[in-house]
Parts: structure tokens; sequence; C-alpha cells
């Protein structure tokens, strides 16, 4: 039976599956109504719609707006035109529309609210929005309200494309002149207005004369009517609503007018502006209409949707569209059942039990891998007779392509202007297999053709020209191939790998799928070869014309296998093994080298390594033997990765693609090769990402090579894969790790063994077994070794042999190990030529063990007996010069506490010396002597040396104890003794001058003798009776130094006193005299200092000349001012003079005044003196003043 033969009706009929809103001739109408299916959504939408529209028949009401939203090819245009149909209820054939409708709708309450719509006078408005508007009419913000006014305006007749124009038609109207307007512009143009309107510009001699004839204006007004006011219309949403009202107003009660817009979401797009202006028109028509206006409108998405891109408050606007229809694919699925593949009785029972013997052969056919969308085959009999020759997934897969090949390959045709539907595609597709036998499987490459027709060039192109490749002429099945492959290109759920591919190119129920793949394989190999598609991990994309040119470019580009090597590795070791040491267990983690095709992978310093070899390797077809010979003694693990190799060309094709773009200036080039190189950065992405994947399972399915052996490896992932083969590769190169069963976790448990008291270590060692005592023993007979053959062992020579293999220890519990043998005393450690102590070099000896330089500068060295007659004179020496019998038994004990001692002594001495303080005191050289005794005592000597030299010093130091007790008692009891002689021998020498006593220079010569004795401790008793001497004889020369200066002062004094009492010195001046002299004459009873009292008298003279150059300045000054009040005055007084005692001056000549020119005693200088002073006093008594002159 052919596959025309199943249906139930003609499958070549006329079913009209494209819907166009401008279809209006009565036979399409009476078929889009016959044929109109109403499925139980549809029913539920018929329902929900009458029962809000009644609100505008029964009252008023603002929520006068449908929003009707469906996928591409959904049905929602022919919803919109059949409610225009049964809205206006225009008579078709003799039916009303809403007649053919009785049958369709089953529920009598929904069809009464449909028959009760129609009975109401109403008028509807059906348009497509973008084809109703102007060029460019979308870059303005009012251009929907434009739409609506142009489509109104047609509605009444009006001339729609222009505003200006259909004014003036309205005008003439209101006049009823427009009929007379019409006649008189047929008589002069010789054609109709309506026929000739669209060309006004050139008429317009005509249209201005018919304005005159039919209007009675004169002709200058109608041109300037026609010229000027045409042109200035102003538009808004406001004047256009109460236009409509009036209209519906004008048409009686109850009269509705529905405006029903196509596409109106594909229109408005992700313009803000255009969604604006559709709100306010609603709301106003919502407003002014009172629900006698209604808008219904159709849109890809729904307004809630479209409203939440915006992302703007248009809240208004879904108040208005109260009533929202929403189509889904299982509303077209029942359409397309019903109207192309419903079933003759028989067929549909025949093809059930076709069902019940192929079902299993059905389900192994139609199966998708890795596809998260939901695709599915077959799910029971009644399905598969009402699906066949279709399949289920289909509807949906079909439904996808067409809303992404509307986004991504549609030329720009729009629903209106050829729409393709769900419902033509599924017919033109049974049509091209009519003639196909039963079991035939429509494949989904017979879709192509419904979508061929909207397909932009650079897609048509590829598809068309393939059928002109040489290449490909030899088979169709390529081409079909390369359909299947743009269809789901850009379905995203769907991969276009083989397995999927092949369940798209099902022909039959009794294909050999597996035939069917090789063929597939084999087809996709040719477009490959022919840059039709390319190859995306397991998937086959198909490639636009651009995208045919950008591969090809980019498959010409060079990359360096390097680049490929190290990109490869970055994935090894940074993501998929990130790890930088393997850790072998808790106490152990292990640094290791990485390499990967003979390529280092950063620094190369560890003992253990790991080399990875993927097919770019030299090695990598080596034998078995070959590379169990490579691992043979080394300690590098061989991993030989296995399995899929397509990480090799997936890197390759992700560097070449990223240098191709690296090279381009991206945002220079035109926008379409822009976004796919956008893609193909995704692309490179989405590579490497099967880079990681494929190296990740290569890993897991890896050969391992050890020490000599291909070992079996277990993992479940490729980390733990590699983390157990390390496990094997530690095992083999560190064969003594075990040695150490007791670790040290931390520096703090290192500085705790290392002090450790005698006691406890005596405690652990009487426990039954030792810990780490494998380890003490070859780390003591490393040190054995090294020593026999006279090589330096430092402390990092042993970190870096029991580091390394066959040992692998940690650093910290190598310290520890040394630690342990220095605690029992079978090693020494020295550093900076000192012996370093556990107990007294904690700190130093943490540093050295912690610190990597300060290891390499720390010498180990195997401890010495030391004679036990050295030991006895060190106890003998202990009890005699440091006064201690209670002593350490053991030799390091020993060492310790005369170390104290020691130490004591040192201390004690440097007391003392800072004690002298640059004074002679007696014993210092007794003090150095002990110095140097003891500071050959210092850490850099070991145990033997240090007992040596304490015996051979043994004589000497019992000396220098009895000496340094002098000193001791020196500094006890007479140091303050010694101290006052010091200072009075110092006194002395200062003064010396003013001395002539020879007995006092024979007592201070006896006090410097004692001063200067090194041993003077028996004499030191004398020095306070030379003192003594000394201090009297001082006082005696202080009297007489005294009594001279008090009589130098006290001439100074009479001289410049008298000068101070002259006429013309001020009080300040004599105050300051007398305050100066009375302090100095104080301070002079108070000094025991013979300088100090020297001192005065030179300080009296100068003050006595300083104070004499002030006075006479002070006098010269006070004549200067008299002189200037003594100028004469012009005038005579009107007052009496008043009497006033008037002192003289009388200017005196010493050598006139007492004759005398030579005096030759002492004698005659009092007589002279005192009679001067008799002549002077006598003039003072005469009331006058004295002035000296010469």
């Amino acid at each position: 039976m052919k596959l025309k033969e199943l249906f139930l009706k003609d499958i070549e009929r006329d079913i009209r599956g494209v819907i166009k809103v401008a279809q209006t001739s009565e036979d399409d109408i009476e078929t889009e109504l016959e044929e109109y299916v109403v499925t139980q959504e549809l029913h539920k939408h018929f329902a929900k719609f009458y029962e809000n529209y009644q609100k505008s028949i029964d009252g008023k009401t603002d929520k006068m707006g449908v929003w009707i939203s469906g996928f591409f090819g959904s049905g929602k245009s022919h919803l919109l035109k059949i409610l225009a149909y049964l809205l206006e209820n225009k008579e078709v054939k003799g039916r009303k529309p809403i007649d053919f409708f009785e049958e369709k709708i089953k529920d009598p309450l929904v069809y009464a609210n449909m028959k009760r719509a129609a009975s109401v006078e109403t008028e509807v408005i059906l348009f497509n929005i973008d084809s109703k508007s102007p060029l460019n009419n979308k870059a303005k913000k009012d251009a929907i309200l434009r739409v609506f006014l142009k489509v109104f305006n047609e509605h009444r007749g009006y001339y729609g494309e222009h505003l200006g124009i259909a004014e003036m038609e309205k005008y003439l109207d209101k006049q009823g002149l427009f009929e007379d307007f019409k006649r008189e512009f047929k008589a002069l143009a010789g054609e109709s207005w309506e026929s000739r309107r669209n060309t006004f510009y050139f008429d317009a001699d005509y249209v201005i004369g018919a304005l005159t004839k039919a209007t009675g204006m004169s002709e200058e007004s109608a041109r300037n009517w026609f010229e000027k006011g045409v042109h200035n219309v102003e538009v808004s949403i406001d004047k256009f609503a109460k236009e409509v009202k009036e209209y519906v107003d004008s048409k009686g009660d109850n009269f509705h007018l529905i405006f029903l817009v196509d596409e109106i979401g594909q229109y408005i797009g992700d313009s803000r502006d255009l969604m604006l202006n559709l709100q306010t028109v609603t709301e106003d028509l919502g407003t002014y209409g009172e629900g006698k206006v209604w808008i219904i409108v159709t849109a890809q998405e729904s307004i809630d949707s479209l409203i939440k891109v915006k992302g703007d408050d248009f809240s208004r606007i879904q108040g208005r569209f109260d009533t929202r229809l929403s189509l889904s694919s299982i509303s077209v699925d029942e359409v397309i059942k019903r109207r192309v593949l419903e079933k003759k009785e028989y067929v549909t029972e025949r093809l059930k039990q076709l069902y019940y013997e192929k079902s299993a052969i059905l389900k192994n056919l139609i199966s998708f891998r890795d596809s998260t969308a939901d695709l599915r085959g077959f799910e029971h009999a009644q399905e598969f007779a009402e699906v066949y020759p279709f399949i289920p997934y289909q509807f949906k897969l079909l439904q996808n392509v067409f809303e992404q090949v509307r986004k991504h390959g549609s030329s720009g045709k729009h629903l209106s202007e050829g729409e393709r539907s769900m419902l033509s595609a599924f017919r033109e597709a049974a049509i091209r297999f009519k003639e196909s036998e039963e079991g035939t499987l429509i494949p989904f490459y017979a879709f192509y053709d419904t979508i061929r027709e909207f397909l932009t060039p650079s897609v048509a192109r590829v598809i068309e020209g393939a059928y002109q490749n040489p290449a490909l002429k030899d088979d169709e099945f390529h081409i079909n191939l390369l359909k299947v492959l743009f269809m789901i290109k850009y379905i995203k759920e769907l991969p276009g790998n083989i397995d999927n591919l092949a369940t798209l190119m099902i022909t039959h129920m009794d294909e050999d799928k597996l035939q069917l793949k090789e063929k597939i394989k084999s087809s996709l190999r040719k477009l490959l070869s022919q840059t039709l598609i390319q190859k995306h991990g397991d998937e086959y994309i198909f490639l636009t014309d651009d995208e045919q040119d950008i591969n090809r470019e980019i498959k010409l580009v060079p990359i360096d296998e390097n680049d490929v090597k190290k990109q490869l590795a970055d994935y090894v070791f940074q993501e998929i093994y990130d790890v930088r040491r393997y850790a072998y267990n808790r106490e152990y983690s292990f640094p290791f080298n990485q390499k990967m095709d003979e390529k280092n992978y950063g620094s190369q310093t560890a003992t253990i390594g790991i080399q990875i070899l993927s097919p770019l390797s030299v090695h990598y077809h080596k034998s078995e033997q070959e590379l169990m010979m490579m691992s043979s003694g080394s300690s590098e693990m061989i991993v030989k990765l296995n399995g899929d190799e397509s990480y090799v060309e997936e890197m390759e094709e992700a560097l070449k693609i990223e240098t191709y773009r690296g090279k381009r200036n991206i945002l220079d080039l035109p926008e379409n090769i822009q976004k796919i190189l956008n893609n193909k950065q995704v692309e490179a992405r989405e590579r490497r990402r099967r880079v990681k994947e494929f190296l990740e399972e290569a890993i897991k399915e890896a050969d391992f090579y050890i020490n000599g052996e291909k070992v079996s490896v277990k993992g479940a992932t490729a980390k733990e894969k590699i983390n157990n083969g390390f496990s094997m590769l530690v095992e083999n190169v560190y064969t003594k790790l075990h040695y150490i069963n007791q670790h040290i976790e931390n520096e703090r448990e290192l500085r705790t063994l290392l002090t450790l008291s005698d006691d406890q270590i005596t405690l652990d060692e009487t426990l039954q077994t030792k810990p780490n005592e494998l380890a003490l023993q070859e780390i003591n007979d490393f040190i054995h070794l090294q020593n026999e053959l006279k090589k330096q062992v430092r402390i990092k020579i042993l970190y870096d042999r029991f580091n390394d293999k066959p040992y692998g220890w940690k650093t910290l519990d190598i310290a520890a190990l040394i630690a342990e043998l220095l605690k029992e005393q079978r090693i020494r450690i020295r550093y900076n030529a000192e012996y370093l102590e556990p107990e007294t070099d904690t700190n130093t000896l943490m540093t050295v063990f912690t610190k990597t330089q300060e290891a390499d500068r720390a010498i180990v060295i195997i401890r010495k007996k030391v004679d036990e007659s050295l030991i006895r004179a060190a106890r003998r020496i202990c009890r005699d010069v440091f006064n201690q019998t209670d002593l350490p038994t053991d030799e390091d004990g020993l060492v310790k506490e005369i170390r104290v001692l020691i130490d004591k002594q040192l201390n004690e001495i440097y007391s003392y010396k800072n004690r002298y303080e640059g004074r002679p005191y007696p014993g210092e050289s007794i003090l150095d002597k002990g110095l140097e005794y003891f500071n050959q005592f210092d850490k850099s000597i070991d145990n033997v040396t240090f007992f040596t030299r304490l015996k051979d010093l043994e004589e000497n130091l019992s000396y220098w104890v009895e000496d340094v007790e002098l000193v001791k008692h020196f500094f006890s009891n007479q140091k303050h003794i010694f101290d006052r002689g010091l200072e009075t021998l110092e006194k002395y020498h200062e003064m010396k001058t003013y001395f002539s006593s020879y007995d006092l220079e024979e007592s201070m010569n006896r006090l410097k003798e004692i001063i200067e004795n090194p041993i003077p401790y028996r004499e030191i008793k004398d020095i306070p009776g030379l003192v003594n001497r000394f201090e009297k004889e001082l006082e005696k020369v202080l009297d007489e130094k005294v009594l001279n200066a008090k009589e130098k002062i006290q001439a100074d004094y009479n001289e410049i006193s008298l000068l101070a009492k002259q006429y013309g010195v001020s009080g300040e001046t004599k105050d300051r005299v007398e305050n100066f002299y009375q302090q100095l004459k104080n301070s002079l009873n108070s000094y025991n200092d013979i300088f100090k009292v020297d001192a005065t008298i030179a300080q009296s003279a100068n003050f006595k000349e300083r104070m004499a150059r002030q006075i006479k300045r002070e006098i010269e000054e006070s004549n200067r001012r008299k002189q200037e009040k003594d100028i004469k005055i012009t005038g005579e007084s009107l007052t009496p003079p008043i009497e006033t005692k008037v002192i003289q001056k009388e200017r005196v000549k010493v050598t006139e005044l007492v004759p005398v020119t030579t005096l030759t005693t002492e004698e005659d200088v009092d007589k002279y003196i005192q009679t001067l002073a008799k002549k002077l006093k006598q003039i003072i008594r005469a009331n006058k003043y004295i002035e000296f002159v010469e």
C-alpha cells in the first residue's frame, strides 16, 4: 500500500496550510472555516476569550486587550483571522461564520457566548503591522500610533498613506461635500479620486480645482489649504482615541470595533519606545472606548516575558491585555493529525498491528544520544497509527528548527508574506513521499524544502551548490545529510553526532542502522573534505559560505608541534594532576619531576618523576620491552597514554582558531564575520574542554612502566591512577623509607627532644623496642665511615644523603636522629668554632637544624673518650678553685657544670674591672690574668682539650685565687680611703704654687708612693693622716687669700659707688652696683677653693670698668637734656616766679686744691687723702656739687 492511500482525505487537496491575513476571497474564507480544527487547547482559549468579551457587551470595561502568543508556525495568525471572521460574522456563501463552529465547539455555554458576540454589530480591522508600516516608520517613537491611524482611515474609506490627505477627506465628509469633491475631481482629471489620490502631488491643480467648485472657496484659499494645511497635521494618541470613540458612538449602541494586529511582538522587537507607544495607545482606547474598542494582537513571546526583557514599568499594558492566549505545540500536533494525517478506519487497525510487530525495531531505530531535548519515538500503537509515516520527535524538533531558522537563517520575509506553518511542512513532506510503500518512515530532511524559500542566500547557496559539486553528485544521500545538518545547526539540545544523524536519516522501519551509520560516516568524510561541514568533537556542524571561508583559512594556519606538546602538558600538570608533591601517606609527600613527550615541565630537581608519552612522543610507538628498558634503573614512572587520541587533533584545532583570531582585528570586520569568529572562540573553548576530557580518559587507560616492569595500576580517575602509580614508584625507589617508624611532626617537637632531661632519656632507653633504631644505626655508620675516610661531615650532607633514595626521610626526622645521637653523647656538633650542647645551645641548634645555609656550616664529629685522670684533676680544681664539691658524674654534665663556674668567675672579674673606671686602683693585672686563664675554655674545644687545659692550669689557678682575694678585699674595705688619697694628691698638684711648706711636700710625696704601689694594701692605712696634713695647710692659705680679696673688692666698691652718686646717674645703675658687690662679698665668705677666691678679684675689676663706662654715658645724656631745657623761651610770664633753692656747680682741679706733686711714703698718702677729703667736703656743705677738671 502506498503512503497516499493511508490517509482519510486526499493529501494533495488545498488545505491552506499557509494562512495569510490578506486572503479575503469567499472560497478561501469558506475553506478556512470548514477545515479549522478546534483542539482541546483552542476550545479553552475560545471559552476564555468569549467569557471576557461578554463584559464589554453587558457593560463597560477597560480590559479590552487580547495577547495571543505562540512559536513560529504555531497557528496564532490563523486563530487571529478566525476570531475576525467570528466577531464580524459576515455571511460566507450563504452561511454565517458562527454556524461553521456549531459542531466544532462541544460546550454549549461557550458556543452560546460566541453566538451572542456574533449578534452584536461589529467591524474588524485585521492587518499585519509590519506590512502596513511605511518604510523607516519603526524609527519613530509613535510608529504604532501611525499604523493604527492608517488602517483606521483606510477602514473608513480615507487615504491611509498620507495623514494630511485623510484629514482633508474627513473634513469634506463631515461637511457633506466629499461626494461633490470626488465628482468634480473626476470631471477635471478624467479618473476617480480613489484611483488617483496616491499621486495627489502631481494632481495639485485638479485637487485645488475640485475643492474650489465643491466648497465654494476661492482658488487662492483652496491652494493655500492644500499646500500648507495638508502637510501640517498633528498626530497624538489622545486625538486618535477620541476619533475612534466618535466613530464608534456614531454607529449606535453596543457597536464594537476590533483591531486585530498580527506579529506585534516581532514589530516591537527590543524597542522600549514602541512598547511605550503600544501601552499608551491601548490605554487611551481602553479609557475612551469603555470596552467597545478591542485590540487583539499576536506575538512570538508572552506579554510577561516581553515586558521583562524591556526592563521598564509596563504594568498598565499588562492590565489592559487581561486576556492572554498561549498556543502550545500540543495544539499544533493535534491539528496536523486531524487535518493531514487522519487515517481510514481499517488503515488505523492495520497500522496498530504493524506497530505490535515492529515496536522493538522502532525503539532501537529511534533513539538519541547526549540530547537534552524531549525527543522521543512511538509510545504506543495508537500514537503510531495517528502519526505514521512521521515520527513523534519531528513535531517538537521541527518547531525548534522553525524558531532557530527565523533567528539565524531567515531572509527577512515575514509571516504575512508567506510564513510556512507546521501544517504546511508536514503536508508537503507527505506529498513528497506519497508514492512510497508502507513501512517507509519520512526522514527529517524531508522538511527542508518547506523552509528553503525564506533562507538567507549564504545558507541556501551552500545546499544548492552541493547539488553541483562533482564530489557529491554520485549520491543524493550527501545532500540530504547536509540538509539535516543545516536544520539542526542551531539546536543546541541535539548534538550532531553520528547516532543522532542516523536517527534523523532513517527512511524505513527495516533499515539496518549499523549500515546507515557507516554510510553516514563515509558521507561525512566527503562533506568534511569539501569544507561544507566541520567536526567538533564527535559532533558535525553545517557551515555557511562565510563559515566555510573562515574554516579554510584556519586550516592553513601553521602550528608548531612544540606548542601542542606544551599545551597538552599544561592540561595534565595544571588541571588533571595539579599537585606539586605526591602525598605517599600522612608523613611523607615527595616532590617529583614532570616531563611529557621528551619536554621537561618545570624544574627537574626532585629524585622521582613522571614522564607521559602521547602520540607526539618519539617513544610512543616503542614496544613494551623497549619501554620497560627505558624505566629500568630509573626513578621515573613512564605513562603511555592509550584510548582515543583525538586530544591531539582537538588541541591543534583550538590553537589554530586562537592564532587566527589573534591576527584579525575583529572589531573592524563585518558584523556577520564577527559573529562567526566569536562562535569560533566558543568552539575553541569547547575543544579545549574536550582535550581535558580525552586526556583524562587516556590516562585512565594508560600503560604504566616502573623500574623495568609494566605494572597494573588501578584507579577510578586519572588523578587516582597517577597517585597509585606514584605509590608503587616510591616503594621501588625509597626502599629504606620504613626504617623510620616514629616521626617528628614539627619544630616544636624537635626543640622538646633537644631539651629532654637525662632522666627522661634513661626512661626511654628502658623500653624493650627503641624507635627508629635502624635509622639511627644508618646515620651513625655513615658518620663513622666518613671519619675513617678523613672526610668532613656537615649536617646538610646528612640531610642530602638521607633525603635521597633509598631513604627519602623527612628533614625534620633526620634532624631528630642527629639530635638523638647528640643527646646520647655519640657525636658532637661544632658550629662557628664552638661545640653546641643540647640544653644550653637549644636555639642555636634549632637554627642549624632548620636553616639550610646554617646546616651546611655545622660539622658533625665523632665524640672522643676523656681520660679518667683528667676527670679527677677537674674535680680537684673545682674543689680548690671554685669551692665546689657537688658535681655531676658524667663527662658532659661535669663540663657543663665547670663551664657554669667559669662563666660565674668571668662575670665576677668583669664586674670588678668595671669598677676601675680608668682609676689607678691596684690589682687589675691580677684580674687580667684571671681572664687569660678562664677565656681558654671557650666552646670551640672538645671535652678532651677542655679537661687537659684545666689540668695544665691547676697550679696557676691556685696562686691566682689567693691574689684575687686581696683585690676583693680592696674593693670591699679600702677603696674609699684610696679614693680620698687620689683626690688629695690631685688637688695638691693643682695648687702646688700656693704652698711653700717643705713638710707638706714630703707628705704629698709619701702619698704618691702609696698610690703608685701595685700592692699597696698594707700601706693604705697611712693615707688618712697624709690627707689631714694637706687639708690644714690648705685652710691657712685660703684664709690669707680671702682677706686680700676682700680688701681689693672694697676698694673697687668705694670708687664705683662714689661715681654712681654723681648727678645724672640712674637709680637702677646705683642699685645694680650695690647688689653686685653685696653678692660678691657673700660668695667670698663661702669659698674653700683658692682659684675661686682669686677669681672674685678679677670679677670685681671687670665689673668696675664696665659700670664706669655706663655711668659716664648716663651723665653725658643727663647734661644734653639739661642744655635743651635751658633754651630761652620768648615772652614774659604772667605769673610771678617761684623762688627755688639753686645748687651751684664748682669746677675743681685737684692739683690746685691740694698743690702736692710728690708722695714718698704710705703716711704721705694718708695725709694727702685726708686733706683732699676735707676740702671736698667743705665744698659739698656749701650746697655745691663738684665737677673735676684737668
